[in-house]
């Protein structure tokens, strides 16, 4: 699997948020390669079981996507301030173990 976190808006304009943060699933160690397809496992879980809520928008807040390629490409989207326990969990683990 690969996967993709693409982070937008924020308070101010940083040049290296444009920049996605990816993660390949062939560079993890195995176990961190068990971890990433359990948090995959939960991300679409958790987007097909729940409708997203309408929530106001918070004034320069941050809009994260994560695209994920392998058997099934997935496509999730949050944003600041309602971020789903499962969706963070996946952004977390991405930022931890992924390169720009």
């Amino acid at each position: 699997m690969h996967a993709e976190l693409t982070t937008d808006g924020g308070l101010a304009a940083f040049p290296g948020l444009a920049r996605p943060i990816v993660l390949d699933e062939k560079d993890l160690s195995p176990d961190d390669g068990v971890a990433f397809a359990h948090l995959v496992v939960a991300a679409r879980a958790e987007a097909s079981a729940s409708r997203p809520r309408a929530t106001k928008p918070v004034p320069d807040g941050r809009t994260y996507r994560i695209h994920v390629d392998g058997d099934d490409t997935l496509h999730l989207q949050a944003a600041d301030p309602s971020i789903p326990p499962a969706f963070a969990a996946l952004m977390e683990f991405i930022k931890r173990h992924g390169h720009r």
